[in-house]
């Protein structure tokens, strides 16, 4: 789940004029980018209530594309490769200083921590009270190391009520490696005397090798035995957050360029101005993914061949997807219309707290009204699946506005308030960190 700052807009032309060196940070709130982050929870959501109401074993056309809604993750590892990744992109590319790790980690912890703690009281209180005892089971969620249990006293992703944060365990692997990464890379790229381009170049480069250590990494997981618990892993999931991280190195690169019609520049442009191009590319390969060659639907491990293809599948969705919206120039574009109106960028506001509280709400949704999930004998028609899709979807957003306007913007403050940056190495690093831990 991405719970990221917003993507740049802009770079002033006065700054480029004093050299790169007094090039400010990018800043600026790319709207496009809510949308997405909407529509990526919603599809988790779709998932979700087709598990647990069996409309994704019907065998239906409609139910293959219900079981894999899970192409939100994805996304949302994108959108977090691109925002949190570009801070260490500019200081590289510009010799500039790096973000403060102790700032950017911190931000990061006040972001996601809290609003996720509270899911984790109450999904282990109400849902795993036979758990609730064990300060083990405790430790596992809270701590968020969930995913690095091999023999877990859940079944499927998670505990219930919070199967689907092992991708957030995924995330926070992310958050703590990206320092060392960002620092790796800066090294690597600035070897000798190389300008921007021969820098951004050798990144893409390293980041694409990254990208590919995914697919090894997945073929050790089923050799010699399978070993399917290492598949809610960083490195497993490595290859969703590089399309982003490249994306930033483009967009960095991009706002670099002395030319305004530079060839990165266009090239960023033409991107940006085929969203139907790309969106006609991710729909392609989203039906490839909605048949058997990319596995069976859920509950049944899929082979080798099967997951190697369906991470490539998902890679390319979520690239196509991001990459347009990310390019989106200032001021008003039809995509930015579409993705960054009023309603969606409200609702990309909440969609951490729609992402966190979706499974809470559906099993409160059964409780109260006394209905068994399939797991449990129930049966559901497509009408009833329809409906508990939309109580909650409801029920979602709800708990999640208020988590975000009691819990989670209060801390915001707090934090876009300049603590913990008090005390850095001076104002620019601060700038910098600042971007790195945005919301």
């Amino acid at each position: 789940m991405a719970i990221t700052g917003s993507a740049p807009t802009a770079v002033s032309d006065a700054g480029r004029a004093g050299g790169h060196e007094q090039l400010p940070w990018p800043s600026g709130h790319n709207g496009s980018l809510d949308g997405l982050r909407v529509i990526a929870a919603s599809a988790v959501l779709v998932t979700h209530v087709a598990a647990v109401t069996g409309f994704d074993l019907t065998g239906s056309p409609a139910s293959w594309l219900t079981s894999r809604g899970d192409v939100g993750v994805p996304i949302f590892f994108t959108l977090s490769g691109l925002l949190l990744f570009r801070p260490w992109v500019m200081a590289a590319l510009t010799a500039g200083p790096t973000p403060s790790a102790r700032v950017y980690l911190a931000r990061r912890a006040l972001r996601i921590l809290p609003a996720y703690w509270l899911v984790v009281v109450v999904a282990m209180l109400t849902l795993n009270r036979s758990h609730a005892r064990s300060a083990g089971a405790w430790a596992q969620y809270l701590l968020l190391g969930q995913i690095y249990d091999p023999h877990p006293w859940w079944h499927g992703t998670g505990a219930a009520g919070l199967a689907q944060m092992w991708s957030l365990a995924v995330e926070a692997s992310f958050y703590l490696l990206l320092p060392v990464l960002g620092l790796l890379l800066a090294w690597l790229t600035t070897l000798g005397r190389a300008g921007v381009a021969a820098r951004a170049k050798r990144m893409l480069i390293a980041i694409a090798v990254l990208g590919c250590l995914s697919y090894g990494f997945i073929a050790l997981t089923y050799y010699p035995t399978p070993r399917l618990w290492l598949d809610g892993t960083l490195l497993r999931s490595f290859t969703w957050f590089t399309p982003g991280m490249a994306l930033a190195v483009v967009l960095v690169w991009a706002r670099l360029e002395d030319h305004p019609d530079g060839p990165v520049r266009s090239f960023c442009a033409a991107i940006a101005s085929s969203g139907t191009a790309c969106w006609l590319i991710a729909g392609s390969a989203f039906v490839v993914a909605c048949t058997p060659v990319a596995g069976p639907e859920t509950l049944f491990a899929p082979s080798l061949w099967n997951l190697e293809v369906r991470t490539a599948l998902y890679t390319v969705i979520a690239l196509a997807v991001v990459a347009p919206a990310a390019f989106q120039p200032d001021g008003r574009t039809p995509m930015g219309a579409v993705l960054g109106n009023r309603v969606m960028r409200f609702l990309g506001k909440i969609s951490y707290g729609i992402f966190l509280w979706q499974y809470v709400a559906i099993f409160g949704l059964f409780a109260l009204l006394h209905i068994k999930d399939v797991f449990q004998g129930g049966s559901f028609t497509l009408f009833d699946t329809v409906l508990v899709l939309l109580a909650a979807a409801v029920v979602s957003c709800a708990i999640a506005a208020v988590s975000f306007y009691v819990l989670e913007q209060p801390i915001q403050r707090l934090y876009r308030s300049g603590w913990p940056g008090r005390g850095g190495r001076h104002k620019r690093s601060r700038e910098s960190a600042r971007t790195a831990g945005g919301a």
